[in-house]
């Protein structure tokens, strides 16, 4: 109706969600002790689909390095963009960051939030990774507060910025250094 001819666009950003963690266990499955349910898959997956990315599920990679870099090339060949859960702590058995730093770089390690501190950011090879921590809360703050943002800016979007809503809390927040993500209702 404006009568342009061409416009520039962008090809979705196909997205690959891995989820980390010898403790995971899929809905439907028995939970027995030390267990928990994968809900991140779904989390990701849900709002990635939302936002108009392609989830490209990977599904679950067990605690072993090198199961972790099968996993991770496969991911940098199947997609644009590499997104985990788990795997970036401190833990013995956290091996994400140590296998992005040894395939490609690990340009960002933990950041000044909570929840959300172990956060982690590199290249597989030439493709983008995003490690989200493995907490469900810290998940979901750091798939809007870092990833989203980021996620947006690869399709061309310009303004990126989640917008505040703000309030009087009932309590008094603690001294820190870090930006505290609190949920409300």
């Amino acid at each position: 109706s404006l009568g342009v001819a061409r416009v520039a666009v962008y090809r979705r950003l196909r997205v690959a969600i891995l989820s980390t963690g010898d403790e995971l266990v899929e809905p439907g499955e028995e939970a027995g002790p030390g267990r928990i349910y994968n809900s991140n898959r779904f989390t990701l997956q849900g709002q990635l689909t939302a936002w108009g990315f392609e989830a490209v599920d990977l599904g679950m990679v067990p605690d072993e390095p090198g199961a972790v870099r099968a996993a991770m090339l496969h991911a940098a060949q199947e997609a644009d963009v590499i997104i985990t859960t788990g795997g970036v702590s401190v833990g013995e058995e956290d091996h994400v960051k140590n296998v992005v730093a040894d395939l490609g770089r690990l340009e960002l390690w933990r950041i000044a939030i909570r929840p959300g501190k172990p956060f982690a950011y590199g290249r597989v090879g030439d493709k983008p990774f995003i490690g989200l921590p493995g907490n469900p809360v810290s998940v979901l703050v750091t798939l809007l507060v870092v990833a989203r943002p980021y996620l947006f800016a690869c399709q061309g979007v310009t303004d990126t910025a989640l917008h505040a809503v703000q309030h009087i809390a009932a309590f008094a927040r603690e001294a820190g250094t870090r930006e505290d993500y609190l949920r409300v209702r």
